[in-house]
């Protein structure tokens, strides 16, 4: 395309509505491209029903061209190919960018090209990629096999019935076939249902409990829009078929759970269109001004994680209030024969109602070293001054607990003041499990802190779920990557030895090692380890030796048996 063209392509092609949006905003220049090839695309179109024009044959191989290229990208490139990033990441951000761009360039895929885009498009769908950039890639293939329909049994029906699929993967697939039942043309719909319907019910029953809840909303919607209500007194002429699909039907219409399922989704498949969501206008004004990233609007998928996150922390406080009740339960007069007497208020003392024949050896829920319980003493909830309280006495379950809050208060005040003098810095690594298990470990043999890239990771619910709240007693500091040289140089500077967990030529065996009192240990990458530059900082590197063939253990497992090591020590002074 000449120079003189695409300038008169970007002067003619900038929609007023849309880019007066962006127009003191960094998006501007993103915008204004995607507009430029959405009209490209217009033009494009000239060729296929005008006839051959020289500028529209321009407009189509430059669009080809850029399509492409950007598929090659984001299968090849280092970053935009990489499985494991974080949220909000600058990998995130390109990854969104890229995919939002090739969503806009759908219109440019033809009979030429449709197999090498469809071959990059099932690479990308097969890794591991957070929803928000999923959402993209579903849409551009909701966009191809509704332009290439004999593809559908071709391509799309064999990956649904491949159940070895990534669960992820599998509700990618499921999405786009549910969609491309829902919007394909009334000529070919019923055979698009025939094809991809019958391999999407059987994940109903798949035990990921994300994909079975995904599939769940996908195909009651597929059902009441292509099963149309029969008549109650019809049933005796139903085929075996078309009566399970209406009990189907009808379960997922009124179990409770499908409904608030369904309900927390606000309406999100009605209100999808594959066709606007890969418009520039589609992709750019969904603008959340507080919680803007990319103009990405919320997927589904992030939907029904949520839902299902806030129903398992439900389920989790319903089960700890029956617990309570139960325990308290046990407390009260039993007119059991087998259990003893529980209280003799006379002589001051408390007993527990207790089976005859029951052992004396059970589970300790909390233990506290010696020299913390004579302290902790003074401040328990029962009144020394006075004869203890009896249980039977605290009929107020509300009474009880406030005191064991208070208690629990005085007693984390007391254990804030003796924590050890390690620090762990977790600044390299990134996989929310393996902090959330740090955080966890740290907690409970009191380490001085940790330290990760980026806080905002506290407030995420698969970290919350993992670290059942450990992150509330133990100091977490916020040390970048970027940062770690000037912080480790900084706890050099207050005294603190500095170690390193990895393999090196000079490593020392965790059995061997001595650690000083007041100690920082760095952790490495998940696979990479720690950089050469701050392996040069520290004053010794430790290695936990292995008698099995693989290589290294995971870090959080690694960090936690460290961790133990040093705590020993300690102990044992």
């Amino acid at each position: 395309m000449t120079r003189r063209m695409r300038y008169h392509c970007c002067q003619k092609a900038l929609d007023p509505e849309l880019t007066e949006v962006f127009i003191n905003t960094e998006l501007y220049a993103r915008v204004s491209v995607a507009v430029m090839f959405h009209k490209l695309a217009d033009m494009a179109d000239l060729v296929r029903s005008a006839g051959e024009n020289m500028n529209s044959l321009a407009a189509l191989a430059s669009g080809k061209m850029f399509l492409l290229e950007l598929l090659n990208l984001v299968v090849n490139d280092k970053d935009l190919a990489k499985e494991l990033y974080k949220k909000y990441s600058a990998i995130h951000r390109r990854k969104i960018r890229a995919w939002q761009m090739i969503c806009v360039l759908s219109r440019f895929v033809d009979q030429d090209n449709v197999e090498k885009v469809t071959s990059s498009l099932h690479i990308s769908i097969y890794r591991s990629n957070l929803p928000s950039v999923r959402q993209y890639m579903e849409t551009f293939a909701i966009q191809i096999y509704l332009k290439f329909p004999l593809l559908v049994g071709q391509q799309l029906v064999p990956l649904l019935r491949n159940y070895n699929l990534r669960p992820q993967a599998l509700s990618s697939y499921v999405f786009i076939a549910a969609n491309i039942i829902l919007h394909a043309k009334e000529e070919i719909q019923s055979r698009h249902l025939d094809e991809l319907f019958p391999p999407i019910i059987p994940l109903l029953t798949s035990h990921h409990h994300t994909l079975r809840g995904f599939t769940q909303i996908l195909v009651y919607h597929v059902l009441q829009k292509l099963l149309p209500a029969s008549d109650c007194g019809s049933s005796f002429t139903m085929s075996l078929e078309k009566k399970c699909f209406e009990d189907l039907k009808s379960y997922l219409a009124h179990n409770s759970d499908c409904a608030r399922l369904r309900a927390s989704m606000d309406g999100y498949i009605d209100a999808f269109d594959p066709m606007k969501s890969s418009l520039p206008a589609g992709i750019f004004t969904d603008r959340v001004e507080e919680l803007e990233f990319e103009c990405v609007p919320a997927t589904l998928m992030d939907r029904v994680i949520n839902f299902l996150n806030d129903t398992r922390e439900d389920l989790r406080c319903s089960m700890a209030k029956d617990a309570v009740s139960i325990k308290n339960e046990s407390f009260r007069t039993n007119e059991d024969p087998k259990c003893t007497e529980i209280l003799n208020s006379n002589e001051g003392e408390l007993l527990i109602p207790l089976p005859k024949d029951i052992s004396y050896d059970f589970q300790r829920k909390i233990s506290f070293p010696k020299h913390d319980m004579q302290e902790m003493a003074s401040t328990s909830f029962w009144d020394n001054k006075s004869s203890y309280i009896s249980l039977l006495d605290i009929e107020n379950e509300d009474q009880l607990l406030d005191n064991l809050l208070h208690s629990r208060s005085v007693v984390m005040e007391k254990l804030s003041a003796s924590r050890q003098q390690i620090i762990l810095v977790a600044s390299l690594i990134d996989r929310i499990p393996n902090l959330a298990g740090l955080a966890r470990t740290c907690e409970v043999f009191r380490a001085a802190g940790l330290a990760v890239a980026d806080k905002t990771i506290l407030k995420d619910k698969q970290f919350q779920l993992i670290s059942v709240t450990a992150e509330k007693w133990v100091p977490v500091m916020e040390v970048p990557e970027r940062s770690m040289k000037f912080f480790l140089e900084k706890k050099k500077k207050e005294g603190f030895a500095l170690f390193g967990l990895e393999q090196t030529a000079n490593s020392v065996p965790l059995d061997r090692c001595v650690f000083p009192t007041k100690t920082v240990l760095v952790l490495g990458r998940e696979k990479e380890g720690i950089p050469v530059e701050i392996i040069h900082m520290l004053d010794s590197c430790v290695e936990i030796p292995q008698l099995g063939v693989v290589r290294s253990l995971n870090v959080h497992v690694s960090g936690a048996i460290a961790l133990w090591e040093y705590t020993r020590q300690q102990i044992s002074q």
